[in-house]
């Protein structure tokens, strides 16, 4: 009996503590009721930024945390969405930018959660770190040992393999797992960095060569057909909600052929500016 209501009050505690400077809750600040996509996973991200609470048998995963203070309203999503009393195992981080990455000391103060992500991506926090101020001043996480390339790790039942793909910044993490529809497994990626970086030159060559690995590593049996976007309206994701609340036949987050013309726009994007670049010079 004690044993729970001490569970209980660390609830309330954790729900008071993660609430407190949290900004309100609305459309204008860019805030958006949390909806689950698939079986494991649901949506608890905002507007403009991606982010997916993935649940394992051991618990959950957050991948990425939203610009610090909103990330703040991820445990009251979890809450919402009734996962509040899943234990928040594991922090997969993209990319060392504010918008992604912002929220994960909290998170992880939080929860007591084990934070993954690569070495440059940390390097890059803390330059982000040491720019933020005011209500938006955020802290680096604690990270115990970094992400490699095609590296893995299981949680519970749910094994997430790891890709360095470089471009959008120098320490992009892509993520490959299953998520489940209905019982059935279907194989999902989050594309580490969207959009190659021209302030660095070098990285927009291996933007272009991390595009064509991520294709490649996408056609392996099976194939990618969920598109975990950190971008919200890079996979379309508000227009595929409403259309899954409608009660369609089949989910609308899964589209192979989606997944594949968003790599394919990425690179055109990129092949694009290069050439208006080259052009100026």
């Amino acid at each position: 009996m004690r044993k729970i209501v001490f569970f209980l009050v660390l609830l309330i505690s954790m729900k008071a503590v993660a609430g407190a400077g949290a900004p309100e809750m609305k459309a204008k600040n860019g805030y958006v009721e949390p909806f689950r996509m698939f079986d494991n996973v649901y949506y608890v991200g905002d507007k403009w930024v991606s982010s997916y609470a993935v649940e394992t048998s051991s618990g959950l995963i957050i991948i990425d945390t939203l610009d610090f203070p909103y990330s703040k309203w991820i445990p009251i999503n979890l809450e919402k969405l009734g996962l509040n009393d899943k234990k928040v195992t594991h922090i997969f981080v993209t990319h060392g930018h504010s918008d992604h990455v912002g929220g994960a000391k909290f998170l992880q103060s939080l929860y007591g959660s084990k934070v993954i992500m690569s070495e440059n991506a940390l390097e890059l926090t803390k330059e982000q770190s040491l720019k933020s101020k005011g209500k938006k001043k955020f802290l680096p996480p604690a990270v115990e040992s970094f992400a490699e390339d095609s590296s893995n790790i299981v949680v519970g039942d749910t094994e997430f393999k790891f890709y360095i793909t470089l471009g959008h910044t120098e320490g992009d993490l892509s993520i490959d797992f299953f998520v489940e529809d209905k019982g059935k497994r279907y194989r999902a990626f989050v594309v580490g960095g969207h959009g190659t970086n021209f302030q660095k030159p070098g990285l927009a060559k291996q933007f272009m060569a991390s595009m064509a690995r991520i294709k490649n590593l996408a056609v392996e049996s099976p194939a990618v057909t969920v598109n975990l976007s950190n971008h919200p309206h890079k996979n379309n994701l508000f227009e595929n909600r409403e259309k899954n609340m409608k009660e369609v036949s089949s989910n609308p987050f899964i589209s192979k052929e989606g997944f594949f013309r968003f790599i394919e726009q990425q690179s055109d994007l990129a092949k694009a500016k290069l050439i208006h670049n080259n052009s100026k010079k």
